[in-house]
């Protein structure tokens, strides 16, 4: 028999010994308060009814128990699964990055102060010594909980049987639920075979505290760089508040939550008679910062490959390869430690030289742009049409911080593809015509209702009606006029163009919050059809806005989907992960690559062919000379002054072979962001400078030779636009596919400032300079401040 250990906190006990008196008496009790109620009655009796087959499922539970106890055995400590850490590789089979556990060192329980035991106690079961190792009022109440959907009821979990899952966790990865019924079985042995604080021990050993650190003596490491021995009663109580949930109550990730916690454990131990000083946030003591270097055998999470291995986590946990938990944040931080300890080798479908030349435009461009803007950042994402592989991802240079690829910004005019390919798809010509005035008012916005173009750009390629310039589409595009795509959103319908988006590759989108409400991130995975992107639309408040991009999205959607428009329509799920084996070469996971064509070849050739002309007046070119199809977008700054001040700018584009976006913007906040020479910063400017040095030394890189795009066909009609064709009509014809110039190929430090080529199936004007000072006013680089509080896109 084990030597009975000190009690206190909360009683533990068997279930039966006043569990169903206490359901009794609830009973009495609700019999008394609904006698004179018919409907109460009612719902007393469906009460009376599931308590019972509560009770009933129980002991069914029990008795699966009790026949599977005579032939579970608990395993020893050798037959344990050694942690080993998991390994990221690139597309060509090098290492990108690892991330592993510690395993510590174990600790000699007994030399441990007994506010350092308690703490733990104190956090995770209170009634640890006095329990039996296997809670089965816990048990009861959760089952209870569970059936009445009070999930606030309470665990049934002691740290005995934490310590039998964590067995189990090791020896077999997604197991039944027979399986899992073992874990109660081991510990009711150990509690029969082993002192309480040997258990402890144990449990000490094998417990997870983020940070890498697995066991107390690396947690006290991590978090106070000190033994385990060494730690003051409030230093306990915070390494033990880590173990309930260790991502959110780290305190360098989740301070708030963490104090709370700490609070809580600092109470329970007052309860069990081993703290007795006051309890106060101020008396939190300092903790160290996470070090992902420090984190045993961890290496590349504190480089840009960080955001990989993020986004490899993620997609695994979205599809379910590791852990099988319904609670999406549980499932990510299952999967993250199921890496850390597993001995996975991922594949990812990142480039090794694609992804150096990735960082090296990024650099390249922040170096010219932090000159005026010391906060500025960028992002950078590429992804290749028909597979959906992303072959580089920089979303900053720590891939411990914010990433900046993965995170929502407004992406201004690079928008304006979704809207063009939803009007194109529905039927409108892109040589249809429009109203090219300067601004134009529309009746479903507030004030006087016009939406302006920027510096009062106007457009009459087309001729003019009635005193009013006349547009095509094309050129509406090329030059970027939001009063067109507010008008082509109104007429396709807003909920089309979401939908569009979303089938192309867009995963999200975030409202502005307006009318005072919180701006709002919403998934549009269950986006099928019209009416599901129309109640996504209506529950953002979501406008016609969307036409010239007011709404956020991710760099990595936004790839995902000129991805789509490179593959000539047809989609594939973006994907950072190629193959995944276990420790002992086995297949874990492959994608699941989903392909479907979302909207029609013609439509995505039409694009294709707009875009061209677009590259021409507003992109630097990818050097030697190849076709490639582009888009800027520009986000307008507010301020009080109506200054004209931009805070997001992008370049956006692909060749049949690869598309990639690059996002620049402070990192800090939502703020002014200038060129070189001090004035409001465009897309066309350092974001089409990196651009094209990527995809320059990429598409050499990966020896993808020049692809011309397909013919154009003109669908639709032109009379689906705002107005009539003035006589005669423009008649703008496909380009014929002409070879590719010959000539040296760019070396690793290309030179900005490209203008179009001569040898273009569209030359047009040349591209935009960051040193030219008149190129922001010039077609496709315009800004334009709206008729409310709300910023804007800019071309």
């Amino acid at each position: 028999m084990r030597p009975a250990g000190p009690g206190g906190g909360d009683g533990g006990g068997d279930f039966f010994s006043d569990s169903f008196d206490d359901i009794e008496r609830r009973d009495r009790s609700e019999r008394r308060r609904v006698a004179k109620s018919p409907s109460g009655k009612k719902r007393a009796r469906r009460r009376r009814i599931i308590a019972g087959i509560a009770v009933l499922l129980l002991l069914a539970g029990i008795g699966t128990i009790g026949g599977a106890y005579y032939f579970t055995s608990v395993p020893l400590p050798n037959e344990i699964k050694a942690q080993v850490p998991s390994t990221f590789y690139y597309s060509n089979g090098s290492q990108m990055a690892r991330i592993g556990a510690s395993n510590g060192s174990h600790v000699d329980v007994s030399k441990l102060p007994k506010y350092v035991k308690y703490a733990v106690v104190s956090a995770e079961d209170r009634s640890f010594y006095k329990n039996s190792g296997v809670d089965f009022k816990g048990i009861l109440r959760a089952a209870w909980g569970h059936v009445t959907g009070n999930e606030d009821a309470g665990g049934a979990s002691t740290i005995t049987m934490q310590y039998a899952k964590l067995i189990q966790d090791r020896l077999q990865s997604n197991r039944t639920y027979t399986e899992k019924l073992k874990e109660t079985v081991i510990a009711m042995k150990l509690d029969q075979k082993y002192d309480k604080d040997t258990i402890l021990g144990f449990y000490l050993d094998l417990v997870y505290f983020n940070r890498g650190a697995t066991g107390i003596q690396a947690a006290a490491r991590a978090y106070f760089h000190k033994d385990a021995t060494k730690l003051t009663p409030e230093e306990a109580a915070v390494v033990a508040a880590v173990i309930k949930d260790p991502t959110n109550f780290d305190p360098s990730v989740n301070k708030k939550a963490a104090e709370g916690r700490w609070e809580y454990v600092l109470e329970g131990m007052k309860k069990l008679g081993v703290y007795d000083k006051p309890i106060s946030v101020k008396n939190y003591p300092k903790v160290y910062p996470d070090d992902p270097n420090s984190h045993g055998a961890t290496f590349g999470l504190d480089k840009s490959t960080g955001f990989v291995v993020q986004q490899v986590i993620r997609e695994l946990s979205n599809n379910k390869a590791l852990s099988q938990d319904p609670d999406p944040t549980k499932r990510y931080e299952q999967t993250k430690q199921a890496l850390e300890t597993g001995g996975y080798k991922i594949t990812t479908t990142i480039n090794p030289a694609a992804q150096k030349d990735a960082i090296e435009a990024a650099h390249y461009g922040l170096k010219e742009a932090k000159a005026r803007n010391p906060k500025m950042a960028a992002a950078l994402v590429a992804v290749e049409p028909g597979t959906g592989n992303v072959i580089a991802y920089y979303g900053g240079d720590n891939g411990t911080g914010y990433d900046m690829a993965g995170n929502p910004h407004q992406p201004g005019s690079s928008f304006k593809v979704y809207t063009l390919a939803a009007g194109v798809d529905s039927g409108v010509s892109v040589k249809s015509y429009w109203n090219g005035d300067a601004d134009e008012a529309f009746p479903d916005r507030g004030g006087d209702g016009k939406v302006h173009n920027s510096d009062g750009e106007v457009c009459h390629d087309a001729g003019k009606i009635d005193g009013h310039n006349v547009c095509t589409l094309y050129n509406a595009t090329a030059m970027s006029l939001n009063t067109v795509f507010y008008a082509l959103a109104d007429k396709v319908g807003k909920a089309n163009v979401l939908k569009l988006a979303h089938d192309a590759g867009i995963n999200s989108i975030t409202s502005d919050g307006v009318n005072g409400n919180a701006p709002t991130k919403y998934s549009l995975a269950n986006v099928t059809d019209e009416q599901s992107a129309q109640d996504i639309v209506d529950k953002g408040g979501i406008g016609n806005e969307i036409g010239f991009g007011q709404y956020p999205v991710t760099p990595l959607d936004h790839a995902n989907g000129y991805a789509t428009f490179a593959n000539e329509g047809r989609y594939t799920q973006a994907t950072f992960v190629k193959k995944m084996t276990d420790q002992d070469g086995n297949v874990a996971y492959t994608p699941k690559r989903e392909h479907r064509q979302v909207f029609s070849k013609t439509t995505a050739a039409d694009v294709d062919w707009v875009l061209r002309k677009v590259a021409t007046k507003s992109s630097q070119m990818i050097q030697p000379y190849r076709q490639q199809a582009n888009k800027t977008g520009t986000w307008e700054f507010p301020n009080k002054d109506n200054k004209n001040e931009n805070s997001h700018a992008w370049m956006c584009g692909y060749v049949p072979q690869l598309a990639s976006v690059v996002w620049m913007g402070r990192k800090d906040k939502d703020g002014p962001i200038y060129n070189d020479w001090g004035a409001p910063l465009y897309g066309s400017e350092f974001p089409s400078d990196i651009w094209a040095r990527f995809m320059s030394n990429a598409l050499r890189d990966m020896n993808k030779p020049a692809q011309n795009f397909p013919t154009p066909t003109f669908s639709g009609s032109v009379d689906k636009g705002q107005m009539h064709s003035p006589s005669p009509s423009p008649s703008p014809t496909p380009s014929s596919p002409s070879p590719t110039p010959s000539g040296p190929s760019p070396s690793n430090s290309i030179p900005g400032g490209w203008g179009g080529d001569p040898n273009s199936p569209n030359p047009g004007q040349s591209s935009c300079s960051p040193w030219d000072p008149t190129c922001r006013t010039k077609p496709g680089n315009g800004n334009v401040q709206p008729n409310n509080v709300q910023p804007t896109a800019t071309g």
